[in-house]
């Protein structure tokens, strides 16, 4: 009994630790020495039919597997196990949820961005994620919607839609025409359209990057508008002033017409005047040049000098001399 109770104790030792191998052979990842991959993480907005399993792929090269997905604070985490070492994940790594088969199975494709490397317990946030559109739920929800859709109602709509059509065919007809004219133009006219579209673009972009610019403007032209409806008052009066003032010179112009114009005449003769003697004034001051440099040279040699006048005793030279200084 003992050396049976010894083979049973021995067969369920054995029993316990090939399960224990098997299990740890199929989760080697997960052990936290023996394993060699990194995990990261990644919050999607819904699921997307991403389970445990499911590929992590890169450009399309499988780089590791989905650990876990799993539900917090109303989105999904999913745990990605990477087993490629070679491949650098920026810090602005997205991810997005792929369909890889035609029955839905999905997987996780990275997109490197960034500098930087993305390290282990790294999570990529949801606003860098995005999640694939179910075709196998849609095709569900509009199973589960087309059959909640009133038949009859809808037949009777239906016929109500053929009579209108059938008693409006005549301007149905020329209509779609119509609108096949103004397609086949858009067609034809694609190219400038687009061209039309990136100019009006880039027109938008650069009016939104100077929109601070545009409000300065329109705010000082505001501010001068403003400031020259308040100084209009002072312009109408300076303008009244001045018409004041031209009629004034007028009338005083007016009355002493007599005056001004004898008095601009005599002016006018000084001036024939001088332009006649004008070579004799030049030729004094430059005589007179060199009477002040020879005067200066004498006055400069002692207390006293002797100067020359010539023709001073001229009557001719006295009289308008004394006239000057005799009353």
């Amino acid at each position: 009994m003992s050396v049976l109770t010894g083979r049973a104790r021995q067969g369920l030792i054995g029993t316990v630790l090939i399960a224990a191998v098997v299990l740890a052979s199929l989760n080697l990842n997960r052990l936290p020495l023996v394993g060699n991959s990194d995990v990261i993480g990644a919050r999607f907005a819904e699921a997307g039919g991403l389970r445990g399993g499911d590929s992590v792929m890169v450009s399309g090269a499988e780089i590791g597997k989905v650990r876990e997905v799993r539900l917090e604070d109303g989105a999904v985490t999913a745990d990605l196990a990477l087993t490629d070492d070679d491949v650098v994940l920026g810090e602005e790594t997205e991810a997005r949820i792929v369909t890889t088969t035609l029955l839905g199975r999905a997987a996780v494709e990275l997109v490197p961005h960034g500098s930087g490397e993305l390290q282990a317990g790294d999570v990529i946030p949801v606003e860098r994620t995005s999640s694939p559109y179910s075709i196998t739920s849609a095709l569900n929800r509009l199973t589960t919607e087309s059959g909640q859709i009133d038949k009859e109602a809808l037949q009777r709509a239906l016929d109500q839609t053929a009579s209108v059509l059938e008693g409006s065919q005549d301007s149905v007809g020329p209509a779609l025409r119509g609108i096949t004219d103004i397609s086949r133009v858009i067609a034809a006219n694609d190219e400038q359209l687009s061209v039309l579209l990136d100019r009006a673009a880039r027109v938008t972009d650069v009016l939104a990057d100077r929109d601070e610019e545009i409000a300065s403007l329109l705010t000082a032209g505001e501010s001068l508008f403003s400031e020259l409806d308040a100084r209009q008052q002072i312009i109408d009066e300076l303008l009244s002033s001045a018409r004041s003032l031209a009629g004034q010179l007028t009338a005083v112009l007016e009355e002493n017409a007599q005056v001004i114009g004898p008095a601009l005449n005599q002016l006018n003769e000084i001036v024939d005047v001088l332009n006649r003697n004008r070579k004799a004034l030049q030729d004094t001051i430059t005589g007179l040049r060199g009477y002040a440099t020879a005067f200066g040279d004498a006055a400069s040699t002692g207390p006293w000098f002797d100067a020359y006048i010539q023709n001073l005793t001229d009557p001719v030279t006295l009289v308008p001399v004394l006239s000057g200084i005799l009353p």
